[in-house]
């Protein structure tokens, strides 16, 4: 290991003047016939003197503490990563935390030198993927990505979770935020949200929704949905937004609140089609599609995702990973790509995401009462 060499020079330093000091206090007692033995000498070094060559030891002993203790740490942040890195996604291959996260790793792996290797680990609203990622080393090999339904939702709809979402995680940076978009089948007799909202107040309990599982942002966005416009409208949970969206396209369901990254190829191929944006106001690079606002006053939702470590990781690792993701997020063809998606860039610091994530899980609590909704 290249942070071996560093650690050996402060251990053999610290060595050398533990002998050196053991040497002058061994001269010292000859000289002047100082001994341990129940026949005490009747020349006693001074008491200065004791104090001095007691203080050197201890002085020696600190340094060598402190070698030890620190020098491994120092060197390892220096060196990472020395090995490829895992980034959890607690969802699907092809969703908006999943498409974020594939283009940031590769970007990653150019500027620090080792693989980012993204692992999807879907289910239960993502919290099977989070709760891996929980239980992972700190030791900067093993990030996640945290998102609304795992670390805002997610807690105030269930009362136990596999993971602590304060406790368990150091956040990295806040990735992106993206309105999500209101979908149903091309062949769907519903041209806008005002058309929904007729249908659902025409026959309640016959409308369905699709999500990407219990808890998610998907879900919550339809339930804030039924909530503001006062109707009934079925949940069908699935386990990723593809399959969601699909449920959709195939008239299985009556429409979903999908992410964009995987829901506008479905529009543009014909299969899907988009009545609007749940932002508060409409996007620059979609201007034609509306928001759900413009028909129901009030009504806003963005999806959002951002990097996490294990708690406990160094605070230079930390750095580190904060410092190259800021950067790729400013790339101007960066930025070019997932603002063609619908993704919006919003990078910040640790202490900001921490932030964000406390005041968004306090928003979701008063959402899930309102709602009345417990999943367990």
């Amino acid at each position: 290991m290249p942070t071996l060499p560093g650690v050996f020079i402060n251990f053999q330093n610290c060595l050398t003047l533990l002998s050196i000091n053991a040497i002058s206090w061994h001269i010292y007692a000859n000289k002047n016939n100082i001994c341990h033995t129940k026949r005490r000498s009747a020349l006693k070094p001074s008491r200065r003197h004791t104090m001095l060559l007691h203080s050197r030891f201890l002085a020696t002993a600190l340094a060598l503490a402190t070698a030890l203790a620190a020098a491994p740490q120092g060197a390892g942040a220096q060196s990472y990563p020395a090995r490829p890195v895992r980034i959890i996604v607690p969802h699907g291959a092809g969703s908006s935390p999943d498409t974020i996260t594939r283009l940031v790793a590769q970007h990653l792996g150019e500027r620090l030198g080792q693989p980012f290797v993204v692992e999807n680990r879907a289910g239960a609203g993502g919290t099977i993927g989070l709760g891996a990622a929980a239980r992972a080393p700190a030791d900067g090999y093993t990030l996640a990505v945290g998102h609304i339904g795992t670390l805002t939702i997610n807690p105030n709809v269930y009362s136990k979770l596999p993971y602590d979402p304060v406790k368990d995680f150091a956040p990295i940076m806040l990735s992106a935020r993206t309105p999500l978009l209101v979908v149903v089948s091309a062949e769907s007799p519903y041209k806008s949200i005002a058309d929904v909202i007729a249908a659902a107040k025409a026959d309640p309990g016959k409308l369905t929704f699709s999500s990407a599982g219990n808890g998610t942002a998907s879900h919550m966005s339809g339930e804030y949905f039924k909530t503001l416009a006062g109707v009934s409208i079925t949940h069908i949970p699935f386990k990723t937004a593809p399959e969601a969206l699909t449920g959709v396209a195939s008239g299985a369901v009556t429409l979903t609140f999908g992410g964009q990254p995987p829901a506008w190829p479905m529009v543009k191929a014909g299969k899907l089609r988009a009545l609007a944006l749940t932002s508060d106001q409409r996007v620059a690079e979609f201007p034609d599609t509306p928001v759900v606002a413009e028909t129901l006053p009030g009504y806003e939702m963005f999806d959002w995702n951002g990097f996490m470590a294990p708690a406990g990781t160094p605070a230079a690792i930390i750095g580190t990973l904060h410092n190259a993701i800021a950067t790729i997020l400013a790339e101007p063809d960066v930025v070019r790509q997932l603002r063609g998606q619908g993704l919006l860039p919003t990078p910040n610091t640790p202490e900001q995401f921490a932030r964000f994530i406390d005041a968004e899980r306090g928003k979701w609590a008063r959402v899930a009462k309102e709602v009345k909704i417990q999943l367990d």
